[in-house]
């Protein structure tokens, strides 16, 4: 079966900066798990494997704009620490989910001073031309059971992309995590 619209499919992947740098990859937790057509990928990766078949593997290199958008100043923001459950125990470098009027995000604590937090809602591979190596593990037709378990509750959107531009790409953490950077497309919960 071809990679189209609606299907589910499994994916490995590196994902590295134009240097070579490895900023993540899928590793012994095995493929990310997408509906494709569905923003969870970066366009020019959407575009780059669609028609493609399980065995098939795709190499896309994307600048910034096309994978995680650009750095925007405007997604910095210093928000009053009594926002935050537990704000005396707030670091920089922490990874912290906010409500931003449409529900919840991901964002980088980026200072500490006194009773203000700043923190970065940029993706945290905005800005950066990167490559994206892409092996098609499967590809099958979506059934009920899939369309729940991308839909009710879950955040699916692959660190890989959605809509940047759009700010619905994924909250970009680590491999680890279980998603090309963000959301955690594929994961096991």
């Amino acid at each position: 079966m071809k990679i189209e619209k609606n299907t589910t499919v499994a994916l490995n992947y590196v994902l590295k900066k134009k240097d070579g740098t490895v900023l993540e990859a899928t590793g012994p937790q095995g493929p990310v798990t997408i509906l494709f057509g569905h923003d969870m990928l970066p366009k020019s990766v959407e575009d780059a494997i669609e028609g493609k078949e399980p065995g098939d593997s795709v190499n896309v290199e994307a600048e910034s704009r096309d994978a995680f958008g650009e750095r925007s100043d405007n997604l910095v923001y210093l928000l009053p620490a009594s926002l935050f459950d537990k704000a005396e125990s707030l670091n920089v470098g922490d990874d912290v989910m906010v409500n931003n009027g449409a529900g919840e995000i991901i964002v980088k604590i980026t200072a500490l001073e006194g009773n203000q937090v700043t923190v970065d809602a940029n993706h945290p591979y905005a800005g950066m031309d990167v490559l994206f190596e892409i092996g098609v593990m499967d590809v099958r037709e979506t059934t009920p059971e899939d369309l729940s378990y991308f839909y009710q509750g879950h955040d699916h959107s692959c660190g890989c992309g959605g809509s940047c531009d759009s700010g619905t790409c994924g909250c970009g953490s680590s491999a680890e995590s279980g998603g090309c950077g963000g959301g955690s497309c594929g994961c096991d919960h």
